[in-house]
């Protein structure tokens, strides 16, 4: 909210709070929980207060009625959901913090899974695809000496939860989306590039397995010389929050 001041953000939350636009995790009483950050998510009156915000035009709701219908189940989901929710939210600041610091220079713009819903984003036309859902879309622009330079990302946050069988398969998909897919991206996106995937994994073992089984179904459609690993990215939870999503922490499959 631009206020450096910590009490008053924190009497904007409590008021908040009573008010019922949102709502909280966190427990006082237990002394191990009070030493950990709480976690906001809306509340019903704040639900209610989203269905009547409009667009700048005001021709129309600025939300997708079954967007603003999943919010009233904020309140059930599991930790785990909870936890990538989190750390997509520290990419996306991370970007913007990056874009205000660079003066034009670097740039992100970015889309999560929600915005891409709305029928005049451009990822839109990836609901349609059988293949992929990454959880969040960037471009990044680079203006240089010898012009500008535009790379897409699709990042996909594999959870802890997540089966090895399952993460083999997700990694499948999008090799079959490079392969199957990749007009129909350049000419969505109007561009000759393919996006590069980037793969956040719970622990090191994970990343060891996903590059291994990225590497045999790469083999598989590119050449040595075509190298078709840099559009597959892969690294570890801990270091995306101790070095953040920007840093050189992304290793090639």
């Amino acid at each position: 909210m631009g206020h450096s001041d910590k009490r008053r953000i924190g009497a904007w939350l409590k008021d908040l709070r009573e008010k019922q636009y949102i709502e909280w995790i966190y427990d006082p009483k237990d002394f191990a929980e009070k030493t950990k950050p709480a976690i906001y998510y809306i509340g019903i009156n704040g639900v209610r207060w989203l269905k009547t915000l409009e667009n700048e035009d005001g021709t129309e709701y600025r939300y997708l009625p079954d967007e603003v219908r999943k919010r009233y189940r904020e309140s059930t989901r599991s930790r785990t959901y909870i936890d990538r929710c989190l750390l997509l939210a520290d990419c996306c600041i991370e970007f913007e913090t990056q874009t205000s610091n660079s003066n034009n220079s670097l740039t992100f713009t970015y889309q999560t899974e929600a915005d891409y819903l709305d029928p005049d984003s451009r990822y839109h036309f990836l609901l349609e695809s059988e293949l992929i859902h990454p959880h969040l879309c960037c471009m990044s622009r680079n203006a240089g000496d010898k012009g500008t330079t535009t790379k897409q990302y699709l990042i996909e946050v594999f959870d802890a939860t997540l089966p090895r069988y399952r993460l083999s398969k997700r990694l499948k998909q999008c090799v079959q989306f490079l392969e199957e897919e990749d007009e129909e991206w350049k000419a969505e996106m109007k561009t000759n590039s393919l996006p590069i995937f980037l793969f956040v994994c719970p622990r090191t073992t994970d990343v060891i397995y996903a590059k291994r089984r990225a590497r045999s179904l790469l083999a598989d459609i590119w050449d040595d010389d075509e190298r078709g690993d840099i559009f597959l990215r892969f690294a570890t939870v801990d270091a995306l929050k101790s070095k953040g999503c920007t840093a050189q922490i992304w290793e090639r499959a």
